[in-house]
């Protein structure tokens, strides 16, 4: 009988060693699927913090009541710095440095952007076409 009762005993602990074997297995080549050091997201997506809008406007901070602020639009060579730019548009465009020129450029492509008509595709007839479909009686 005890012989009975040692052999329930030592298969019910292979039973066990072996759940904790195969549970430690899957859990490892779980963990194994990316590095450590690689960290947690995804490569080639930098993260972006999400951007929590304050509960009052900025402008509501010094006791003005309509909220609303302008700012000037500055190139980012300037640093944030007007003056900068203001002495900088006042010289010769021959004086005037690169960075400059092109943010100028770049800016009134910006405000008046050049469109242009969509052309017809000729592989695809008109009248075929979803979208040009006039219905006829």
């Amino acid at each position: 009988m005890s012989y009975c009762v040692l052999s329930v005993k030592i298969n019910l602990k292979y039973s066990t060693m072996k759940t904790i074997v195969v549970f430690s297995v899957v859990l490892v080549s779980c963990l194994a699927q990316r590095s450590p050091y690689a960290g947690r997201l995804p490569i080639g997506f930098p993260y972006v913090e999400p951007s929590v809008a304050t509960p009052d406007p900025l402008g509501n901070r010094f006791g003005e009541d309509d909220g609303t602020t302008t700012t000037i639009r500055l190139p980012i060579e300037a640093l944030g710095d007007a003056a900068l730019v203001q002495r900088i548009s006042k010289m010769p465009v021959d004086q005037q440095p690169f960075w400059y020129i092109n943010w100028k450029a770049l800016e009134a492509n910006r405000n008046q952007p050049q469109t242009y008509s969509q052309r017809g595709n000729g592989f695809v007839d008109d009248s075929s076409n979803s979208n040009s479909i006039i219905f006829r009686r």
